[in-house]
């Protein structure tokens, strides 16, 4: 079913196939694990398009193998193992929730648990509250569900998003109970993705964690520069707008070519009242933008050490930096010395304020990496 939205640049989430640009390749290749029965883990900086193309592959399935089911569960709001127990029995809930006699089955499969249904009021998404008061109870109901699962006489594909959160679960040994569970069901395809590069590499390639080799990493970079600028072409006449070659340019560089921000200024630029997007709307466009985040972004300064904030300005101003403990970045800056840099580098990066890309430092945040940029920038 083909859908018209007034403006085609969505931030919001995934949509249709054609509000998705490009991935082909990535497409292929997690459908290609899918029917081969393999386990993936999906890496990417954070709001790059890794959640867009797992609903695109679960769109796709659903399209076309209306034989398989596809279970996605969203681990970023889940602060422990009860949640995400709670989080995997009401999205299994939701592939049939208008079947009455699969939630009595669910409810009386985790009756020990003393499972609690509610409705959520605006969507009417239903939930399960499960009583979890042991690890033991997370294996049981893990086990339960996907016994369960695999006795539903069609294809399962599992996807956990954002599973480094596991890692942060006060709950002990939280990673063997799930992989001692998960790996007696090997006809069932699981795909592990998160934003956390430093934290879901460990978890699959150190020799002493339990999940060690036994899924195949993917890392999901940046849509190819060529297929993003057709994309945006074509959106764009699509409303009877143009926009150049020039102008498309300098919103990629300016968002360095992240999905979610292209998408943002591109949906604040289709939505002005003009027929051509020329570089001085753009311009005022990143002006808005700036502004509308200055609230938020002010407050970091008081809420961020001072050393550590100095050291955001200064990776902001030079975009990215691949020695930031070399004197001359460290002069130019103002900075203390070495070795507070590398204290401070290491507390942005645990708190997610930086990221390293390629070989070099950068500002995680794009729109607060350009407030920083031009606020403290000189420009």
């Amino acid at each position: 079913m083909k859908h018209k939205l007034a403006n085609p640049f969505v931030t919001g989430g995934y949509i249709a196939p054609e509000y998705f640009c490009d991935r082909l390749q990535e497409t292929d290749h997690l459908l290609k694990a899918i029917a081969s029965k393999r386990n993936v883990t999906l890496i990417s900086l954070r709001r790059m398009g890794k959640t867009g193309l797992l609903k695109h592959i679960r769109h796709l399935i659903g399209e076309e193998k209306q034989s398989t089911v596809v279970i996605y569960v969203d681990l970023m709001p889940t602060m422990n193992g009860s949640d995400l127990l709670n989080a995997v029995s009401s999205a299994l809930l939701r592939i049939r929730q208008h079947e009455k006699n699969f939630l009595e089955k669910i409810l009386s499969l985790l009756s020990t648990l003393r499972p609690k249904l509610s409705y959520d009021s605006l969507s009417g998404q239903p939930s399960l509250e499960l009583n979890v008061e042991s690890p033991a109870d997370i294996q049981f109901g893990i086990q339960h569900l996907l016994s369960f699962i695999a006795g539903i006489k069609k294809d399962i594909v599992f996807m956990f998003d954002e599973f480094q959160q596991i890692t942060r679960y006060p709950d002990e040994n939280i990673e063997q109970v799930l992989r001692s569970v998960i790996q007696t069901y090997p006809g069932i395809p699981f795909i592990f993705s998160g934003s956390s590069k430093h934290m879901l590499e460990p978890m699959f390639s150190a020799a002493g964690r339990p999940f060690y080799q036994s899924t195949e990493l993917m890392y999901l970079d940046k849509i190819a520069e060529d297929e993003y600028r057709k994309f945006v072409v074509e959106k764009f006449e699509s409303g009877h707008k143009r926009i150049s070659d020039e102008t498309v340019s300098k919103i990629f560089d300016w968002t360095r070519l992240h999905t979610f921000y292209v998408q943002y200024v591109c949906n604040l630029l289709f939505e002005a009242d003009r027929q051509y997007i020329d570089m001085n709307l753009t311009n005022m466009t990143f002006q808005q933008i700036l502004t509308s985040y200055d609230p938020l972004f002010a407050s970091y300064r008081s809420l961020i050490p001072a050393q550590q904030f100095n050291l955001l300005r200064a990776i902001a101003i030079e975009n990215s930096v691949g020695k930031p403990t070399a004197g001359a970045f460290i002069q130019k800056h103002r900075l203390v010395s070495a070795s507070s840099v590398k204290t401070s580098l290491k507390a942005l990066a645990d708190k997610e304020m930086i990221v390293l890309s390629g070989n070099a430092w950068q500002v995680y945040d794009v729109f607060f990496s350009r407030w920083l940029e031009y606020h403290f920038g000189g420009r």
